[in-house]
């Protein structure tokens, strides 16, 4: 439960999906995946068992519950287009992303060039980053585990976590 409030006068309680944890996952050579148990779970009704999965940070690929990504398209679109840097960032984000269906058994495809931006051969780590997933490179994500602590552990100093 997350709890939000307007102007400290209202407080209402959302339920928000949480993924958490980290998965080894292969890819077969037509860029399906198997798209973990313990993901699928937390997946809405609303979501229609539907992702968006666009061009990440840090060099991975992110996706979204179908609901969770119709929230950050319209941040997307609130943003100044007239600026270069905001259009630089919508065309590398959503250039090629993709809407990805899970069937029945959790499978999804993702396209080979959303793969191949971010370096994803025939294994990946999926790690459940809240209210999204996101897709690794297995030696990517080590690397960025490893440089991972110091940062994190300041940050958190000043959020006061």
């Amino acid at each position: 439960m997350v709890e939000t409030g307007l102007s400290g006068l209202f407080s209402q309680r959302v339920q928000m999906a949480q993924f958490l944890g980290e998965h080894d996952v292969p890819v077969d050579d037509k860029g399906r995946i198997f798209v973990p148990a313990e993901f699928r779970k937390k997946l809405p009704p609303e979501a229609n068992d539907t992702m968006v999965v666009v061009r990440g940070f840090d060099h991975c690929l992110t996706a979204y519950p179908q609901h969770t990504w119709e929230k950050t398209a319209q941040k997307l679109l609130r943003l100044p287009q007239t600026e270069r840097k905001v259009r630089g960032l919508i065309r590398a984000m959503l250039s090629q992303a993709a809407e990805i269906k899970l069937d029945r058994q959790g499978r999804a495809s993702i396209p080979r060039k959303l793969l191949q931006q971010a370096d994803i051969g025939d294994q990946m780590v999926v790690i459940g980053a809240l209210d999204k997933l996101e897709f690794w490179n297995p030696r990517d994500w080590k690397k960025f585990l490893d440089e991972a602590d110091p940062v994190m552990e300041e940050v958190a100093e000043s959020l006061e976590l």
